[in-house]
């Protein structure tokens, strides 16, 4: 059975709001309407292809983004369980705690897999920009010490998904950007292209029914994420989603070729404001 070498939900992974007067060179738009939020999303099996060797796929992703004033945190847990034509059973999953500085210039990660098996991984690190736009430098402490250089431009995963809410509101696409998030096996840092599927008709039902979502307009996106080998056309991982104003995000797909896994959000919270 196939099994999925980079299966981090990034978008899920990638979300902050700004300081207008310290981060004006990051998109205005989120700025104004993203909101901190814990989300709970059901997996299960959208398609297999090829020879069909999946036959079935069930899990649970849970998801909080939180504002912590001089940045924002990301804890995720996520657990998946694969079943084959033939029966064999595989479970993983994987957690991760992150935070990303509100200038967009520090992250910090670790991230803990959990292998078919039970066996363990774990990846730890931090990364640091020179400014806005520039390059920098990450630094991993697991699963072994190595520094992994950023090239100029690089974006965190917060900086990106703020740019890609951005992007939806002016059309401003194609978008291809490099982004480091610390996972996977070629050292965290990936190409990622975004394409603009168009905006979701105002009143249009989301798949939760929640005054969090009532009356936000909403967009629908497609990302092709690649990997370090710019010999390599094919990409690594797909998404299809609807993304709302505030953040939230529903309706997705996560498309890892041999079969593609549907999330569908279950709850829905905001979290309070800290007192800064």
């Amino acid at each position: 059975m196939p099994f999925p070498r980079h299966l981090i939900f990034r978008l899920a992974l990638s979300a902050a709001m700004l300081v207008a007067a310290t981060s004006s060179w990051l998109p205005a738009y989120a700025a104004s309407t993203f909101s901190p939020h814990r989300a709970v999303y059901g997996l299960s099996l959208e398609k297999s292809r090829g020879n069909g060797t999946i036959s079935r796929a069930q899990g649970k992703l849970e998801f909080e983004w939180a504002d912590i004033c001089t940045g924002w945190t990301v804890s995720q847990r996520t657990l998946v369980q694969l079943v084959s034509n033939e029966g064999q059973v595989i479970d993983f999953g994987w957690t991760l705690n992150a935070m990303e500085s509100k200038d967009g210039t520090y992250y910090r990660f670790f991230i803990r897999r959990l292998n078919p098996g039970g066996a363990t991984e774990n990846q730890r690190g931090e990364a640091r920009l020179e400014a806005p736009g520039k390059g920098g430098t990450a630094t991993y402490s697991e699963p072994t010490a190595q520094e992994v250089k950023l090239p100029k431009g690089t974006l965190f995963p917060t900086a990106h998904s703020l740019l890609l809410m951005d992007s939806a509101e002016s059309g401003d696409f194609p978008l291809w950007r490099s982004v480091f998030d610390g996972s996977g096996e070629d050292g965290g840092l990936y190409g990622i292209s975004a394409a603009f599927s168009g905006a979701v008709p105002p009143g249009k039902q989301a798949q939760l029914d929640s005054p969090i979502l009532q009356d936000k307009k909403s967009w629908r996106l497609h990302l092709a994420y690649f990997g370090a080998d710019e010999r390599v056309s094919v990409p690594e991982h797909e998404q299809i989603f609807r993304i709302y104003a505030n953040g939230v995000v529903d309706e997705m797909l996560l498309d890892y070729g041999d079969f593609i896994l549907r999330a569908d959000l279950q709850t829905l919270d905001t979290l309070p404001a800290p007192q800064c």
